[in-house]
């Protein structure tokens, strides 16, 4: 079931994509809104499960994790993997930014952050390992992030 945003729900939706840390003044100030009206819609976006929280935007690389690299996990030709056990066995691993299961080839897509090529040879080698039906793995690195956004906006 979809949310219904009108046109000053994805406005607000934007201003708080560029700035998260706008106060309810500071989005009255710039919408055609009132303070009551912007914690309204807020607390409506929050109970609709649309807003989820607030959280900071971090350069990983200035704390030392500055390789990124995309590893595809496979099950294997004709098996597949236990989403519920990968879900568990990927929590419980160290340097995922993002996981997700996914179509094709490969069964899941981890983005890996660490601060060098022995910490990621480590990951692979043997983190990786202890995942129950985890068959292969393709790795890339990542050379440059062009396009890092917080979320995207219906239109965007």
């Amino acid at each position: 079931m979809s949310f219904q945003a009108d046109a000053l729900d994805i406005e607000l939706l934007t201003r708080l994509r560029d700035d998260g840390r706008a106060s309810v003044t500071a989005l009255a100030e710039q919408l055609p809104l009132s303070r009551s009206a912007i914690h309204q819609r807020l607390e409506r976006l929050r109970e609709a499960g649309v807003l989820r929280g607030f959280s900071p935007v971090v350069d990983s690389r200035k704390l030392g994790l500055g390789i990124a690299a995309v590893v595809l996990l496979s099950a294997g030709p004709g098996t597949t993997l236990d989403w519920e056990t990968v879900r568990a066995g990927v929590l419980a691993l160290p340097h995922v930014e993002y996981a997700a299961l996914m179509t094709g080839e490969a069964d899941v897509l981890l983005l890996v952050r660490v601060a060098d090529f022995e910490e990621l040879r480590g990951f692979l080698l043997e983190e990786i390992r202890r995942l129950t039906g985890a068959r292969g793995t393709l790795t890339s690195l990542v050379l440059d992030e062009v396009v890092r956004r917080p979320f995207l906006l219906p239109g965007d």
